[in-house]
This record gives structure tokens, sequence and C-alpha cells, in this order.
């Protein structure tokens, strides 16, 4: 899998605004049409987000392809818990993808939840350069590594509640049916674009623990359904604080980080990023940067307001007992770290080596694209296809478009010869 969505080209109007929402400038318009650079792209959805054509669609594993001989595992992402009505609980929803075919569910809140204790102990014990930033958003990864490859370092590398979920599930499944690896398969329900790739295409990890990916926007008409056909009296035993994983600041809360920034949004992550790069933030132990607004709730792939989920998930929070809530993995918690069970590696290393450069390659064709820049107009119209001339300077170097291209400069050369 490439990516983790899809353009329909048919749908698609060529009108720029996926373009200029890019964080990493991948997309381009040419010839009226929308085309992504696979490179750049780190699957944020924002594309998804904006374009008012439906032209993006999500790359999903489809639930009636559920493979009957095998034992299907469920793992829901917590921010699944806030798209339904305040008041639903968590195992109504467990019970509505048991009733699509699944044959286990594990709640992610207690991954979440195993996350923030080894976050909290790693975060004492790391030499991570400050301040140390998440690395449970792929998004926000990919994008250091694309636009910020100084600050990869700064990394707190630690696998994520999904990782963690899946691979407590398998040894749960084993556990109770004596099933083992090929026996299982394991589905993620996703709010986003960026966990999806980050299954098919891990950075850092040489492969991923769970089989296939279901985007939430597949499925949540049937969740409704079972939800409203099936009756059962329940009562909901998440993790208080796993729940607390998917808002902003949910991270900083759950690991008790008192001297740390929690940063939603691409456009606030960027600015973030701009001041760590140029040491403004030395001073913070740690920053949560989330690339979706309020974070997990946010995904494109999600239904609900992501205001009214936060709402949705607080009354959960507040509503579920603390005497349920029993988990004996989170016992174990000291072994499993010693262990190094969460520890992650996430490297900079390009997908494709093709495109290294030497240190002298790349500062001559910076010196190009700033002599080809200081001849645009520096208008950033988008008119050419390129969303800044900056952008636009860099596809004439690169031979992927000419200066012909520009809108306003052809305009002015019609003009002066007429």
């Amino acid at each position: 899998m490439q990516r983790a969505f899809d353009l329909d080209v048919d749908n698609c109007k060529g009108c720029t605004n996926c373009m200029r929402k890019c964080p990493t400038e991948a997309i381009r318009v040419v010839n009226n049409k929308a085309i992504i650079n696979d490179d750049k792209c780190i699957h944020c959805g924002e594309c998804i987000r904006v374009c008012p054509y439906n032209a993006y669609h999500a790359i999903s594993d489809k639930i009636q392809k559920i493979n009957k001989e095998k034992f299907s595992v469920a793992i829901p992402s917590i921010a699944v818990y806030g798209q339904f009505h305040l008041g639903t609980e968590v195992c109504k929803i467990h019970h509505a993808l048991l009733a699509l075919g699944f044959d286990y569910v594990y709640d992610e809140t207690w991954g979440a939840e195993l996350a923030a204790k080894a976050l909290m102990k790693k975060l004492n014990e790391s030499k991570t350069p400050k301040p140390a930033i998440n690395s449970n958003c792929p998004a926000v990864v990919r994008l250091i590594k694309v636009k910020y490859p100084s600050l990869m370092d700064h990394i707190l590398e630690i696998q994520t509640p999904m990782e963690i979920s899946a691979i407590l599930a398998r040894r749960k499944i084993k556990e109770i049916f004596g099933l083992e690896g090929n026996e299982i398969e394991v589905y993620y329900i996703s709010p986003c674009p960026a966990k999806s790739i980050s299954v098919h295409r891990p950075i850092g990890t040489n492969h991923s623990n769970i089989n296939k990916i279901i985007s939430l926007k597949e499925i949540y008409g049937d969740l409704v359904r079972e939800m409203k056909i099936k009756k059962e009296l329940c009562t909901s035993t998440p993790s208080k604080t796993g729940l607390k994983w998917v808002l902003s600041g949910g991270q900083c809360e759950a690991a008790c980080i008192e001297n740390s920034i929690a940063v939603s949004g691409l456009e606030n992550v960027m600015n973030i990023l701009d001041e760590i790069e140029i040491g403004k933030l030395d001073h913070i132990d740690f920053i949560e940067l989330m690339s979706c607004n309020e974070s997990c709730v946010g995904g494109p792939f999600n239904f609900e307001n992501p205001f009214v989920a936060k709402n949705n998930i607080n009354y959960i929070i507040k509503n579920t007992e603390n005497s349920l809530i029993l988990n004996d993995d989170l016992d174990k918690f000291e072994q499993l770290y010693d262990e190094g069970f969460f520890d992650s590696d996430i490297k900079l290393i390009r997908d494709h080596q093709s495109h290294h450069t030497s240190l002298k390659e790349a500062i001559k064709k910076l010196e190009e694209v700033e002599k080809v820049y200081h001849s645009l107009p520096k208008l950033d119209c988008g008119s050419c296809g390129a969303p800044t001339c900056r952008a636009l300077a860099e596809d004439i170097i690169d031979g992927l478009k000419t200066i012909d291209e520009c809108v306003i400069l052809k305009v002015k050369n019609n003009g002066s010869k007429s």
C-alpha cells in the first residue's frame, strides 16, 4: 500500500484547496487535476478534510472480508468511543463489533495506559534532547522526517497504544484459546489515514502486529444499526487513564508530565516545530504533537465533530466506576518494561534510498532554487499548479515544470511585448 487514501480524478475539479492545505507541499494541480507526490505525503488527511468534491476516499479493508478461518480480533481506536451519542457505553460498541463478525475485542485504552506509564518512565531515564516529542502520531513523525529531519533525535521512541494492544491481544488469545500467531488476525478500526499507513509502511519497526485496517467510515453505519438492535445490559470497563490519550493534552495528563505543552492541528504543530528547531523551547521537558485538531478525536475518518466527541469521551471518563476497572496486563508493567516491550525504533531512513544527496549537491540545488525563486513574483497565487512560488522554483529545478507556467510572468511578458 503506497497510500491509505485514494484520489478519484473524475471527482477532482482542480480547485487547489488540497494543494494549499498540504503541510509538506506534496500536491500539485496539473491539467485541472490534483497529483500527489508519495515521497512527500505524510498521510495526515488534510486533503480528505478540505476537498469540497469528495475526491479523496479511504483505502480500507472490508468488513465483509473478515477471514472466517482465522480468529479475528478487533481493536477500535479510543477515538471511536466519542463518535456516538452522549452516554453510549464502551461495551455496547464492543458488542456491536462482535455482532459484525469479530471473535474478540481488545480495548485500546489499556494499551494507552501502559504507554502512559512507559512514557513517564522513559522520559525520566532517556537522554533524548529537550523537548522530547511524542512518537504515537504517525503523521507528525513523518512530518518531522520530511520537513524537520534535524529534530528526529527529539522523538521519544515508544510503541504506540495500537501496537501495544495488538501484542497484548495476541497474548490474551493464546492464553484463553490456545491459538498461535498465524491463527489470529488483528483488525484496527482507524480514525485516520496516518495510522492506516503506519501498519502497511511503518517507520522504524520491522513490521506491525496489526494485520488489517478498517476505516471507521467503512463500518460506522453498521455499528449504529447493531447498537440499536442489541439491547444487552452492560457496564463499561475501559481505562480512565487510557481514555484521555486521544484528547489534546491527554498524553501529558496520563503520564503526569508537568513541564509539558500539548499542541494539535498541523499548522500549530509546524509553528511549534519551527520554534524547537531554533532552540526556543529547550526548557520544556515534553511536547505532545498531534496532527488533527483536538488530537485523534479530530481524525478525518471520524464522523462526529471533534469537540462533541471530546465531550462524549469525557462523559465516559466521569461515569466509569473505578471498582470495575480490572486488567492484569497493568500488573505486568515493570516486567514488560524491563523486557523492552515498549521500545520502538524510529530511524532517519528515507523510504527511497535513491533520493539521498550529498551536502554539496544539496547546497548547489538550494542555490539554484533561490536563483529561480527571485525571478518569480512571490505572490503564491497557485495559478501555476504549485502551492507557492518557492515550490514552483523547486519543481523547475527538478525538471517537473518550466518558468513559462508562471501565469503572472506570462501576463507581464505579454504586456511588455504589446
